[in-house]
């Protein structure tokens, strides 16, 4: 009879630790134009045309550009060797539904059994959507390099650390200024 509670007790916890388990971080999506990346020394911000600039956008680009001078890049207030801009398409993802798993095992002691439900207790609604990043070639005026992550969000918007941290994970990829 121990034995049975033992593993009862044991397929209980297995089943909650699987349910407390987060999802793997998304992984960056990266395109290139096939001409490679032209030599950009120096970026400039592409704003969003007839619009002014968005809280989320000023939070973007304030990280986008510290970001790309860390990398070795110069930000230029106009005619830069390469334009930067973003799209963030933001969704609500619904809340997970309860769950009911079954298991069945067996060891030295016998067979056991067991039966774990999940339940999305206090959990809301979250944003969820596409960040991505766009170089502009200025010269052709033509896309030449695009990143993107899928990334959750606490609100519509992203606030300074997420921005922060969305920016730099699709950065990360984009590749440091050559020195000369």
């Amino acid at each position: 009879m121990r034995t049975a509670a033992l593993s009862c007790s044991m397929m209980l916890g297995a089943t909650l630790l699987a349910g407390c388990t987060a999802t793997a971080p998304s992984k960056v999506r990266v395109d290139m134009a096939e001409s490679g990346l032209p030599n950009c020394q120096s970026f400039e911000w592409l704003p969003t045309p007839q619009q002014p600039a968005s809280l989320a956008e000023q939070r973007v680009k304030s990280q986008v550009m510290a970001r790309l001078k860390e990398k070795g890049y110069t930000e230029a207030a106009e005619k830069g060797d390469c334009r930067v801009t973003y799209v963030l398409d933001i969704h609500e993802r619904p809340v997970n539904k309860p769950g009911v798993g079954v298991g069945v095992g067996g060891g030295s002691g016998g067979v056991g059994g067991g039966i774990g439900i999940s339940l999305p207790i206090g959990k809301r609604a979250e944003q969820a959507g596409t960040f991505t990043i766009d170089i502009v070639d200025a010269a052709k005026n033509a896309q030449v390099w695009s990143g993107s992550l899928d990334a959750s969000f606490l609100k519509a918007e992203p606030n300074d650390d997420e921005a922060r941290e969305i920016v730099a994970r699709v950065l990360e990829k984009y590749p440091d200024r050559a020195s000369k």
